[in-house]
């Protein structure tokens, strides 16, 4: 998956990998849209998670069109804060897991 630190909207260096892989899709399916998705975990108020959510999501769309050649206009970005957690966020490695994206066809 595409992950990141701690109230930040850096993307991990080894989240490049699955970024490689997302664009290659992209690049076979040239009608295929997607919308890019952010969440963070628990720390820090409902207010600055939201930001830094659609923080994450313009991250990726800015690392795929720069990075590797995806056309911006077939990705939409929204961020939904700490709202739909994947994992508790009771321990280091929970949160970790709810600091992502996630692409949903469109």
């Amino acid at each position: 998956g595409i992950l990141f630190e701690t109230g930040s909207d850096k993307i991990n260096p080894q989240s490049y990998g699955a970024l490689k892989e997302i664009s290659a899709v992209l690049k076979e399916n040239a009608l295929l849209k997607v919308k890019i998705v952010g969440h963070t975990d628990s720390d820090g108020s409902d207010v600055s998670n939201l930001d830094l959510s659609k923080r994450r999501s313009a991250a990726v769309k800015n690392t795929l069109t720069n990075d590797f050649g995806v056309s911006a206009d077939r990705m939409e970005t929204d961020g939904k804060g700490e709202t739909e957690p994947s994992d508790k966020n009771t321990t280091s490695e929970a949160k970790a897991n709810n600091r992502r994206v996630e692409f949903i066809k469109q």
